[in-house]
């Protein structure tokens, strides 16, 4: 009986390291800019929440304390069309996986000119800070920042 457990659990192992290497051995190259399938042809900070078709209770804690942070600390820029909120779920939308180099769910902040993303940044430690709400809203408020500052 003991064989037969430590048989499955190597299997298993496999299994997830193949996984693994699979998702991490995925082309991934994308343009410097990519076109948006949307309607924004203008200038502006969006922040994803790109999460996966299953979602954890964890998932939905992020996305709701991105979109708290939101509407608490930028509730002007938001109002006035500088910085705008979108779910994604990335299993759907691959291209915007591919350009983010994303495989699990997590906040990406993109700066986006003339309806194109030129610069994004991918903030996959929200994981680790989401019990952490000043640290998490630092974290994330750091990235909008550096992309509001650039000069248009």
């Amino acid at each position: 009986m003991n064989k037969s457990i430590k048989f499955l659990k190597n299997i298993l192992l496999a299994f997830i390291l193949l996984s693994v290497g699979f998702a991490l051995g995925k082309d991934y190259s994308a343009k410097k800019s990519v076109e948006l399938n949307d309607s924004v042809k203008k200038s502006l900070v969006r922040v994803y929440y790109m999460h996966g078709t299953l979602r954890c209770t964890t998932c939905n804690s992020i996305q709701k304390m991105t979109e708290s942070l939101l509407k608490n600390k930028y509730a002007k820029e938001i109002a006035d069309g500088k910085i705008e909120f979108v779910e994604e779920n990335f299993q759907k939308n691959e291209s915007l996986a591919k350009l983010f180099k994303i495989t699990f769910s997590c906040v990406v902040v993109a700066k986006i000119k003339d309806g194109k993303i030129v610069a994004h940044q991918s903030l996959g430690e929200v994981w680790a800070l989401f019990k952490k709400p000043a640290e998490f809203n630092a974290y994330i408020s750091k990235a909008i920042q550096t992309y509001m500052q650039e000069k248009k």
